[in-house]
């Protein structure tokens, strides 16, 4: 309990007078618990812990989102960020030949793996910033841009396995998200480090899972696509 405030109104407990608000006589001002400041996702609010946001996968090194374009009066919404000379296309497969390696590797499980017997080719426009590459999940509330939790399903390939990330040039890069079984660019023997953003071109192939590639295709006339004849 403190005293009066100084314009002598009624005794009131805690710091200030609730007639005229003033500090009240003798009042010690009240704890106030230092809470450290929570880190959001600039893409979709979520509360992260690290770079990449464990929900949609935006990287927050490169800041917030683009703002879409305002559409004109009587005119169509703005079409989402493409590619100079075209849009980028993500062709997802399985492939017996990335298959049999992960066998050869002896990987976890891989005694029980099987080649799906009809596998289907899917294609992915890549026409936003940056595109999560995983397994939709609705507990998590992931939703992947690539979604590889549709049948055959790959059972090596994490919820949030990977992210594509546009660059500046028109050109993209893979970003592994600290997948349990890695992500391998190519030929490389080895996957590549966890959060470090890593060049891609034309053709390139993002080997994730146990049979699942995926190869990039530049847009025609793309500096990325030399090779016109292809």
């Amino acid at each position: 309990m403190s005293g009066p405030c100084t314009e002598d109104h009624s005794a009131a407990a805690g710091e200030y007078c609730g007639v005229c608000g003033l500090r009240l006589r003798g009042g010690q001002p009240e704890a106030t618990a230092a809470l450290a400041p929570v880190q959001r996702c600039p893409s979709c609010g979520s509360a992260r812990e690290g770079r990449f946001c464990e929900v949609c996968g935006y990287d927050s090194a490169l800041g917030p989102p683009p703002e879409p374009a305002s559409p004109v009066d009587g005119d169509a919404p703005a079409a989402p960020r493409a590619a100079p000379g075209g849009t980028w296309t993500a062709v997802v497969r399985a492939d017996r030949a990335w298959f049999e390696e992960v066998l050869r590797r002896d990987g976890p499980d891989a005694a029980t793996l099987q080649f799906p017997t009809f596998p289907i080719e899917r294609r992915f426009v890549l026409d936003r910033p940056q595109l999560t590459i995983g397994r939709r999940s609705r507990s998590r509330g992931v939703e992947p841009e690539i979604d590889l939790s549709a049948p055959p399903l790959d059972p090596g390939v994490s919820t949030l396995h990977a992210l594509l990330v546009g660059r500046a040039d028109g050109g993209w890069d893979v970003v592994d998200l600290d997948s349990t079984n890695g992500t391998i660019v190519g030929d490389r023997p080895d996957p590549i480090p966890p959060n470090t953003p890593v060049r891609l071109a034309d053709g390139d192939v993002v080997k994730v899972g146990a049979w699942t590639t995926i190869t990039l295709v530049a847009p025609v006339g793309s500096a990325d696509r030399p090779d016109q004849s292809r």
